[in-house]
C-alpha cells in the first residue's frame, strides 16, 4: 500500500509558462498535489522548445523535468466554452498559479475579486515579475533581470574589479518561495476557512533570499559589501582550486587554526605553519593571492575525487565541483536515493527529491505530461463533459513560444 503523500487531497491549476512558477506548481505535485496545467496550445510554454516536428515538443528535457506528475489539458481562454471548463475547475479547485504580467488575468475576466466570486476560499499565487503594485508593475522580468535590477549581480563578481556574472538559479529560489507561501496559505485557510491572495514579486523574493543580510547591513550600518568571489571575510583560505585533468575543480574552506594545521600537513607542506605570511587567520585573508597559488600547485597534480576525500577524512571541508556526468555517476546521490524511476517506465532514472520528509516522502509517478494528455481526464471524468465533445489536438493549430 502506497504512502499517502502531505498534499494529497489538494488540486492546483498551473497557468503558469516557463520556470519559476512551474517549479512552484512542481514541488507541489511531488507531494502528493494534483497539478492541471492549463496550457494554451497557440503559445506554447517556452519550454517545450522552438519545434512542432515529430511533436518535439513532448520530449523537451527542461519540460520534462519541471513539469513532472502534473496534469495537461488544452484551453483557449479566448473561447466562451473553454472559459466554462476554466471555471468549472476553479470550482473543484483550492490553489491558484499564475505569473502572467500584472493585469492580464483582470483581462481575461479572472482577477482576484472574479475568482473568488467563483470559489471564495480560493488560495491564488501571483508571481508577477515586479509584483502587482509600484513603478514597475506592468514590466515584464525573467531571472537575469531581477539580478541586475535587484543589485544581486553587485556581489557576484571575482572581485570589486571584475565583470559580475549570472547565478542562474533564481527562478528555483523564487519557485520554493512561490511553494512556501502556497503551503502557509493552506494552514492559514485549514485554521480559519479563509483563502488568501499571495502577491508574490520575483524580484523582491530573489534578492531578499540571496543578498538580504547585506542590504541589511547597508540600511543598518552603511556597510557596502563588495564582490569576494569565492573567498570569505572569516575563513581562509577558502576557494576553487583547478585539479588535474580538463575544467576540473575542488572547492576547499579552512575554518580554525586546527584546520589549518591539519591542513598544511595532509598537503605536505608543514613549513606553511611558520610563514610570516600565514600565521594567523587575519595573515591568510591579507596574503590570500599567495596562498592560492601554493594550495593550487597542490591540487593541479591531483584529481578533485582524491582531493575532496583525502580532505573530508582530515575533517577538512571539501567539495569536488561536478558537471553532469559526474553527478549521474555519483554514489553518494545513488546511496541516498536521490535517482527515482519514473513509476511508468521503471527503466529510466529522473532527478529525484532534493529533500526527504520524515512523514511521507514526495514522488515521480511521471515525467512533464505530453500536450493535452489528461484532456480526457479533467474534463470527462472530474467535469463530467461527454467524451463525444472533447476535441482532439489538431496538429496545424499549434504553435511555440518562439513562433511569431
Amino acid at each position: 500500500m502506497k504512502k499517502k503523500l502531505p498534499l494529497t487531497g489538494i488540486r492546483v491549476l498551473d497557468l503558469s509558462h516557463s520556470w519559476a512558477a512551474p517549479h512552484c506548481g512542481r514541488i507541489l505535485a511531488d507531494f502528493g498535489a494534483e497539478v492541471i496545467k492549463v496550457e494554451y496550445i497557440r503559445r506554447l510554454c517556452l519550454l517545450r522548445g522552438a519545434k512542432k516536428d515529430p511533436q518535439i515538443y513532448n520530449n523537451h528535457p527542461g519540460w520534462l523535468q519541471v513539469n513532472r506528475n502534473k496534469y495537461s489539458i488544452t484551453l483557449d481562454l479566448k473561447e466562451k466554452d473553454d472559459r466554462e471548463v476554466l471555471i468549472n475547475l476553479i470550482k473543484i479547485s483550492d490553489v491558484l498559479i499564475t505569473n502572467s504580467r500584472t493585469g492580464v488575468m483582470e483581462k481575461l475576466g479572472f482577477g482576484y475579486d472574479d475568482l473568488i466570486k467563483i470559489k471564495s476560499d480560493l488560495i491564488v499565487l501571483s508571481m508577477s515579475a515586479f509584483g502587482n503594485t509600484g513603478p514597475y508593475a506592468y514590466y515584464a522580468g525573467y531571472g537575469a533581470v531581477f539580478e541586475a535590477v535587484g543589485g544581486i549581480n553587485s556581489l557576484t563578481a571575482y572581485d570589486k574589479d571584475s565583470r559580475p556574472c549570472r547565478i542562474k538559479e533564481v527562478d528555483v529560489i523564487n519557485g520554493s518561495a512561490g511553494a512556501g507561501a502556497v503551503m502557509t496559505a493552506l494552514v492559514y485557510r485549514q485554521k480559519t476557512g479563509r483563502g488568501q491572495y499571495i502577491d508574490l514579486s520575483q524580484l523582491e523574493a530573489a534578492t531578499h533570499a540571496t543578498i538580504g543580510e547585506h542590504l541589511l547591513a547597508f540600511e543598518m550600518n552603511a556597510h557596502q559589501t563588495l564582490p569576494n568571489g569565492n573567498r570569505h571575510w572569516k575563513y581562509a583560505p577558502q576557494g576553487c582550486y583547478r585539479c588535474k585533468g580538463d575544467d576540473k575543480w575542488v572547492v576547499i574552506t579552512v575554518r580554525t587554526e586546527a584546520e589549518w594545521e591539519r591542513f598544511c600537513d595532509v598537503l605536505g607542506h608543514s613549513e606553511w605553519k611558520v610563514d610570516g605570511r600565514f600565521m594567523s587567520v587575519s595573515q591568510r585573508i591579507a596574503n590570500h593571492d599567495d596562498l592560492d597559488k601554493l594550495i593550487e600547485t597542490w591540487t593541479r597534480e591531483r584529481e578533485n575525487m582524491e582531493i575532496m576525500a583525502l580532505l573530508q577524512e582530515n575533517h577538512i571541508c571539501a567539495g569536488a565541483v561536478l558537471d553532469m556526468e559526474d553527478l549521474c555517476k555519483n554514489c553518494h546521490l545513488t546511496e541516498r536515493g536521490y535517482f527515482v524511476h519514473e513509476e511508468e517506465s521503471p527503466e529510466k532514472r529522473f532527478l529525484g527529491m532534493p529533500f526527504i520528509l520524515s512523514r511521507g516522502a514526495g514522488r515521480v509517478a511521471w515525467r512533464g505530461p505530453a500536450l493535452g494528455r489528461h484532456n480526457e481526464y479533467v474534463l470527462c471524468d472530474l467535469l463530467g463533459i461527454p467524451k463525444k465533445d472533447v476535441k482532439p489536438l489538431q496538429e496545424n493549430e499549434i504553435s511555440t513560444a518562439f513562433d511569431k
